[in-house]
């Protein structure tokens, strides 16, 4: 659920305002440094948190600690599991943990350091295949042989096929700078596809899309600590944009999932702009992401690139890092972001 700005105060019939506040607390005898969230009552000045707000200032360091110790997220896990076609119970089979061992970490119970990396070398269906081998007793004689058919088959794809990664020249690994998420092309595809629609056809360039994109994400990883699409945004001259965004657009274009178009400005200069026919399902995001995403539509939707631009040379995550052309950090920029 989002995190509220204002809410009724538990104490008295006033109303309490989020705060904000940088802390360093301690998480399995380590320290992380987080920005804690608790509300104060404007009338009754009492300070206290809710759900929501304990819940973010927890995800930010799970976060951190998922990061530091190189443990699979949670969606990471359950897509690990998806990927080779198994259910919970059989996988926690493959890898010797228990019934429920393996759903428990897909909810987001917290695996330890020796746990994580199993489950990582997991990723390697060269790797899962052994595994499977091994468990083949936990399997009846048809679904064993499915399961491995499967495992044959990924491995004989990821010989033919190039990483999106390395097409992309992007992270694989979530951090403090992808929104500790793992790239996801077809979200990234929903967002460009979605603007592209709502948007006033003279607007659909990319310096208008990638200050949406940066928009989306850092105001998601503000209301729930996590980014949508796992994109990485640098600091230029015209505000913040994906690092390697050349490279989406055209593995977009090559996907013919947008088509590219030039115009020319009154001053002779000539702008690409792009269009879509593409119809992205809403089911490739969560509910929050959809809330997200319609809160940026509506506030740009009918904004021009330089408007945006304009806007975002206001953040405090373009101010601090335009200069040496940095990335920009989600843990210590998200939670000051005011254009959105």
């Amino acid at each position: 659920m989002k995190i509220e700005n204002k809410i009724e105060c538990p104490y008295c019939d006033g109303m309490a305002i989020l705060r904000r506040q940088r802390q360093e607390i301690t998480y399995r005898k380590e320290a992380f440094k987080m920005i804690e969230h608790f509300y104060k009552c404007e009338k009754c000045n009492e300070e206290f948190t809710t759900t929501e707000s304990d819940t973010i200032t927890l995800v930010q360091v799970h976060n951190q600690y998922r990061e530091r110790h190189k443990i699979p997220f949670p969606e990471d896990i359950i897509a690990l599991r998806e990927k080779y076609g198994l259910s919970a119970t059989k996988m926690s089979e493959v890898l010797g943990l228990g019934v429920n061992g393996y759903s428990n970490y897909e909810k987001g119970e917290m695996p330890n350091p020796a746990i994580a990396n199993l489950i990582k070398t997991a990723e390697k269906p060269e790797v899962l295949l052994e595994l499977l081998e091994n468990a083949k007793l936990y399997f009846s004689d048809n679904s064993f042989e499915k399961a491995k058919n499967k495992v044959c088959s990924l491995i004989n794809e990821n010989r033919k096929s190039k990483s999106v990664y390395s097409i992309l020249n992007v992270s694989g690994n979530p951090n403090n700078y992808t929104g500790y998420k793992k790239i996801n092309t077809d979200k990234i595809a929903g967002l460009v596809t979605g603007f592209i629609k709502k948007s006033k056809a003279e607007f659909n360039n990319k310096l208008k899309l990638n200050k949406q994109l940066f928009y989306a994400d850092f105001l998601h990883y503000k209301n729930y600590g996590k980014s949508i699409t796992g994109l990485t945004y640098r600091a230029i001259n015209y505000g913040p944009v994906p690092a390697s965004y050349d490279n989406i657009y055209a593995w977009l274009e090559n996907e013919q999932i947008i088509s590219s178009y030039w115009t020319k400005t009154n001053s002779g200069a000539a702008i690409e702009s792009f269009t879509t026919e593409v119809a992205i399902e809403p089911i490739v995001f969560s509910d929050e992401e959809l809330e997200t995403i319609d809160s940026i539509v509506d506030q740009f939707k009918n904004m021009s690139a330089w408007d945006i631009v304009d806007l975002s040379h206001k953040e405090r995550a373009w101010k601090e890092s335009e200069a040496d052309k940095k990335l920009i950090s989600y843990q210590e920029y998200a939670f000051d972001l005011i254009g959105a």
